[in-house]
């Protein structure tokens, strides 16, 4: 009988510790995060887009990722939504992958709690800002033109 209630006990942490960190996996990279064709590395500098810092933010998909350097990542929630990451430390395999995954929480995404999943690396989230998505779309279409 302990061994029946042991083994219950494991299998609901196991459930419950599944179901918290769930992941959202980024297909390869094809667009720009607002509709457009990808620039893979685009070149922005997206600090000067900033326009608050934020504890977490909510999500059901990535719609698009971009990392200039190892230390950040840029996802957009949606076209018009866009957030940047710092993360903690240099995660080595972040400038040459095709896909990404978040850690969340019940779909909300936490500095300090979440990570960024880059094929066998987790790099943990140190700082969310919130980026202005519209003037990264205009900066885009300027720099094509």
């Amino acid at each position: 009988m302990k061994a029946i209630t042991s083994m219950k006990a494991g299998l609901i942490a196991m459930l419950l510790s599944t179901s918290l960190c769930a992941c959202v996996q980024q297909p390869a990279r094809s667009s720009s995060g607002a509709g457009e064709p990808a620039a893979t590395h685009t070149g922005i500098d997206y600090a000067k887009y900033v326009t608050s810092t934020v504890g977490m933010f909510s999500f059901t998909s990535l719609f698009d990722w971009d990392s200039n350097d190892p230390d950040h990542v840029v996802v957009w929630t949606t076209p018009f939504q866009a957030y940047r990451l710092t993360l903690l430390g240099v995660c080595f395999d972040l400038q040459n992958t095709p896909t990404i995954a978040l850690t969340s929480n019940g779909g909300t995404v936490t500095a300090g709690l979440d990570s960024v999943l880059v094929r066998h690396e987790r790099c943990t989230i140190q700082t969310i800002e919130k980026l202005d998505a519209k003037a990264i779309r205009e900066a885009r279409k300027q720099k094509r033109r």
